[in-house]
């Protein structure tokens, strides 16, 4: 009954043998290219033979035909390490022998590779060999040895703290390190007990590294003597915070009223990971007292925490003299301000209390700021204004119109401001009615940067077009010198043409900004409109050098093997003065390299 899978074990050794053994050959090749292939070969083979679904005992089969080949006497870089690597990859019980006759190879690169194999296979042959090389009393380097002692470490050896103990008076610092932390990691009694010992003499690095493994263990017993016996401030904090983590919450208020920042850090830290309802409620009943410099991270704490029984004791601190501290309360009402904060922020008025106010999301907050921006004085209500705006309240647009017709200064400002934010092609209609109604105010220029905005947002710019020069028949020149500003920055097609009409028109201030603008026209649809009116006799010649000008940049800004030959022998054809004549040839000849 056994001979079938026995005999199957042979025919997969044979396989295996072969395939490996084909290999070498292709692994010392001179050809790079074959070596590379054979490498990745071999690392096929081993994957299939250790995958989930591989054929019982395919992995031990291909895993013993390595340790045969390791064991000849094959070149270290083409054959040797990366069969050993794969070793490391996917041995077992059977490739212990043959890894810990390598840990007396010749080479040191190899010496190590079968280290790094030993310590992360999973038989305890493999653990029990790497202790037994260490306790050997053999001449060998303190790389070595710092190399089996973190080897243990990484296997979490049960027992290895007896053996690696001694090492901790190492006077080389690699050993000396390996050792530290492999009994941080391995955490046992015995480790704890050495660690201990050898902290009474240790100063200096060697102090710190101690330390840090005995707060890695996360005894309490020991982090607690670390807290009050250690000068370190940094070790101090590091005790603390874990004590906090682990629920010793009642440290908080007095570490908080120690004056030692890493221990005021700690605590908000702890706040800030743990979010114990103790450890939060001191961080906010000492947020004011700290230091300006602790207390950014405090309200970032806050901030986190959800409750907003904390926001009474962040407000006061948006009055505070630092504008980061003042910033960092701002975000921190954002997340747990009430309707009571919009006052304090109001009053702050920071970029950051605005964003503030417009993310705050509780129950009261749009009510007051309506009523600020209804019958405050003129700069709180532009701040609130903004603010709804920014809350993306699209069902007062109508109120903000009001506003933007009202009295002050500021406030109508933010309102035209908040319907270029927020509005959109229904709302353009009225915004061009209102630019030329205050065609004359300083809010005109506003109005204009609000149409721009809404028109560039329009999923239908021609209708958007269309509106702004519907309102041009009748407006007086300055109000359509503004609608012309409008229709040119939203760089539609549509706007082309009224623009050029007004290029003609009888009033000469309207009539050169026109010139100006299309000057300014930014694409090559431009051209043929610019050339035709820089060509007519009659045209001053102020404006026929602005629009030889503009003729001269968009053909300059073309590839030149995609010059637009023909317009560019109208626009040289069309020059009156030499220096854009000039311009224009050079952009020609250059075309013709």
């Amino acid at each position: 009954m056994f001979k079938k899978p026995f005999l199957l074990v042979l025919l997969m050794a044979v396989a295996s043998h072969a395939a490996v053994k084909e290999l070498i050959p292709n692994l010392t090749a001179a050809d790079l290219d074959v070596q590379t292939q054979a490498r990745l070969d071999l690392l096929a083979a081993c994957s299939k033979a250790s995958a989930p679904d591989a054929e019982p005992g395919a992995r031990e089969t291909i895993c013993l035909e390595m340790c045969q080949v390791l064991a000849g006497d094959h070149p270290v870089v083409s054959v040797i390490q990366p069969v050993l690597n794969n070793l490391e990859r996917i041995g077992g019980e059977e490739a212990v022998p043959t890894l810990v006759e390598l840990l007396n190879h010749k080479d040191e690169h190899i010496r190590d590779d079968a280290r790094r194999a030993l310590a992360v296979n999973p038989s305890p042959r493999a653990g029990h060999a790497l202790g037994a090389q260490l306790k050997m009393r053999k001449a060998r380097s303190a790389k070595e040895t710092a190399g089996l002692i973190v080897a243990l470490g990484e296997r979490g050896e049960e027992g290895a703290s007896n053996l690696i103990a001694g090492y901790l008076e190492a006077n080389d610092d690699a050993v000396f390190m390996a050792a530290v932390k492999a009994l941080g990691r391995l955490n046992e009694d015995a480790g704890v007990k050495a660690l201990a010992t050898a902290r009474v003499g240790a100063a200096g690095f060697r102090l710190t590294q101690i330390d840090a493994a005995l707060l890695s263990m996360s005894r309490e017993n020991i982090t607690s003597q670390l807290l009050a016996s250690s000068t370190d401030p940094e070790v101090q904090a590091a005790a603390l915070l874990s004590l906090l983590l682990a629920g010793e919450t009642q440290l908080a208020n007095d570490a908080l009223a120690s004056g030692v920042p890493a221990r005021q850090l700690a605590v908000i830290e702890a706040a800030l990971q743990g979010k114990d309802p103790v450890v939060l409620d001191a961080v906010a009943a000492k947020v004011g007292s700290l230091p300006p410099h602790i207390q950014p991270q405090a309200l970032g704490a806050l901030a986190f925490s959800e409750n907003r029984a904390y926001a009474k004791g962040v407000e006061p601190l948006l009055k505070s003299p630092d504008p980061l501290v003042q910033d960092g309360a701002s975000r921190a009402l954002a997340r747990i301000g009430t309707a009571g904060s919009v006052a304090s922020l109001l009053a702050n008025g920071r970029p950051a209390a605005l964003r503030a106010l417009g993310r705050l999301d509780a129950d009261g907050v749009d009510e007051a700021l309506e009523n600020v921006a209804a019958g405050s004085a003129d700069d709180r209500r532009a701040i609130a204004i903004e603010a709804l705006a920014n809350r993306g309240r699209v069902d007062l647009i109508s109120t903000f119109f009001k506003y933007a017709a009202g009295d002050g200064d500021a406030a109508p400002k933010a309102a035209v401001a908040a319907v270029g934010a927020i509005g959109d092609s229904s709302n353009l209609e009225e915004l061009v009615a209102l630019m030329i109604t205050k065609e004359s105010s300083a809010l005109s220029r506003d109005i204009l940067n609000a149409v721009v905005e809404i028109t560039r947002r329009s999923s239908d710019p021609a209708k958007a077009v269309d509106i702004l020069v519907a309102r041009m028949e009748g407006a007086s020149p300055r109000g359509q010198a503004n609608i012309l500003q409008a229709l040119v920055q939203t760089g539609s097609q549509e706007a082309l043409q009224p623009l050029v009409e007004a290029c003609g028109s009888s009033d000469e201030k309207l009539q050169k900004l026109a010139v100006k603008l299309l000057g300014g026209w930014g694409a090559d649809n431009g051209l043929p409109a610019m050339i035709e009116l820089a060509s007519n006799e009659e045209m001053s010649l102020a404006n026929h050098v602005t629009l030889m000008r503009g003729c001269s940049r968009l053909l300059a800004a073309q590839k030149p093997k995609k010059l637009n030959k023909k317009l560019a022998t109208q626009a040289l054809e069309a020059c009156r003065r030499d220096e854009e004549r000039a311009a224009i040839q050079a952009t020609i000849d250059k075309a013709k390299k």
